[in-house]
C-alpha cells in the first residue's frame, strides 16, 4: 500500500469519525444529553487523555464537560471557572506545553505534570463562545497536522450545535417570560392561573390572586425617560420575585405597569398582608427614582368562585384606583 493510499484511509476514516460526531451533536438541543457521546467520539477521532469542554458565560470560562481516559467517562459540570484570558480570541488551533498553573490559560490542570494541550477555539460569527482542550502526557507523540485539522472541524460542529442550543433556549426562555423584568409573562400567567385554581378545585384548597398596579407610572416615565420607567419595572418585578416562595408563588408581568401573583394556599387575609409588605417594600425599592403610589386588589378561591376570580380581581383593582386612599409613599415609608 502506497502513501496515497493510507493518507486517502485515513481521510475516509476521519471523515467517517466526523460525520458520527455531526450526527451525535445534532441529535439534541439539550446540551446535558449531547456532550457526553460528543466527547467521547471527538477522543476517539483525535487520542487523548483527557478532553475538557469549556464555554464563555459572562466573560468567564465555566467547564461544561470532562472526558477522562480512565474509564472513558464524561463529568458534566463542575465548579471549575476562571477569568477569560484576555488574548483569548478566535483564532486558530494552538498547542500549550509544560506545566499548568493558576497563571495559565489552563488553571484547571494545576498541580498535574507536563501536559501538552491542543487549544481549539470555538467559534461563531467571529466570536469565541468556548474551547476544546485536547491534552496529553507530555512524553505523548505531538499532536500530527492531521490532528489538528480534526480538532479544527470537531470544533466548529461543536460550536454550531452550542450556538443552535442556545438560541433555542433564550427563544424557550422568552416564550415564558418577560423580556425586561425577568419574570413571567402574560402567557406563563393564565397557564399559570388555570393550573393552580384546578388544582384548588381538585383538592379544596385556597389560592389568591393578587394585582398590582403602579398608578404614577405614566408621570414617572415622562419625567425620567425610557430608561428611568423601565428600571422602575426591574424594580418592581425584583421585589415580587424575591418574595415570592421558591417554587410555589408565580410572579408576572401581565401588562405595561400591571404586576400579578399567584398565591397558591394563602388565604385572603394572609394574602392582604402580603400585599401590604410587597407594596411598601415596591415604594423603598424605587423611593429613589420616584415616588410611586399603588393600587392592587385580592381575590381568593373558594370565596370568589373558578370563573370569577380573574374578573373579580379586575374590578376590585378599578374601584381601588378610584379612590384617593392608594398606598402612596412618605419618607418614613409606604404608608396606607
Amino acid at each position: 500500500m502506497g502513501p496515497d493510499d493510507s493518507q486517502a484511509q485515513q481521510s475516509n476514516a476521519g471523515l467517517e469519525w466526523l460525520m458520527q460526531i455531526a450526527y451525535l451533536a445534532g441529535k439534541s438541543l439539550d446540551v446535558e444529553e449531547n456532550v457526553p457521546p460528543v466527547l467521547a467520539a471527538m477522543a476517539g477521532l483525535v487520542p487523548c487523555d483527557d478532553l475538557a469542554l469549556l464555554q464563555v458565560r459572562d466573560d468567564v470560562m465555566e467547564m461544561t464537560g470532562l472526558w477522562s481516559r480512565p474509564g472513558s467517562t464524561v463529568s458534566l459540570g463542575g465548579s471549575c471557572a476562571f477569568k477569560r484570558s484576555q488574548q483569548e480570541a478566535p483564532c486558530e488551533a494552538r498547542v500549550f506545553t509544560g506545566k499548568p498553573s493558576e497563571a495559565s490559560e489552563l488553571p484547571y490542570l494545576t498541580g498535574r505534570d507536563d501536559v501538552m494541550v491542543l487549544i481549539v477555539p470555538l467559534v461563531v460569527d467571529y466570536i469565541c463562545i468556548g474551547r476544546l482542550d485536547f491534552i496529553r502526557d507530555l512524553r505523548s507523540e505531538p499532536f500530527s497536522a492531521w490532528e489538528r485539522h480534526c480538532a479544527q472541524a470537531c470544533g466548529r460542529l461543536l460550536a454550531l450545535s452550542l450556538h443552535n442550543s442556545a438560541e433555542y433556549a433564550r427563544v424557550a426562555w422568552l416564550a415564558d417570560h418577560d423580556a425586561l423584568t425577568g419574570i413571567g409573562n402574560r402567557r406563563t400567567f393564565d397557564l399559570a392561573l388555570n393550573r393552580e385554581l384546578a388544582r384548588a378545585e381538585r383538592y379544596r384548597r385556597d389560592v389568591s390572586l393578587l394585582l398590582i398596579d403602579l398608578d404614577d407610572f405614566k408621570e414617572a416615565n415622562t419625567h425620567l425617560g425610557l430608561s428611568g420607567g423601565d428600571e422602575i419595572l426591574r424594580r418592581t418585578a425584583k421585589v415580587l420575585a424575591e418574595r415570592a416562595r421558591k417554587g410555589v408563588d408565580i410572579s408576572c408581568r401581565i401588562g405595561g405597569d400591571e404586576f400579578a401573583m399567584i398565591l397558591p394556599e394563602i388565604g385572603e387575609g394572609m394574602a392582604s398582608e402580603l400585599a401590604q409588605r410587597l407594596v411598601k417594600d415596591v415604594a423603598r425599592a424605587t423611593m429613589s427614582l420616584w415616588p410611586m403610589r399603588f393600587s392592587y386588589s385580592i381575590s381568593t378561591y373558594p370565596s370568589t368562585s373558578a370563573e370569577l376570580l380573574r374578573r373579580a380581581a379586575d374590578v376590585k383593582l378599578m374601584a381601588a384606583k378610584s379612590r384617593k386612599g392608594r398606598i402612596a409613599v412618605s419618607l418614613g415609608g409606604a404608608v396606607q
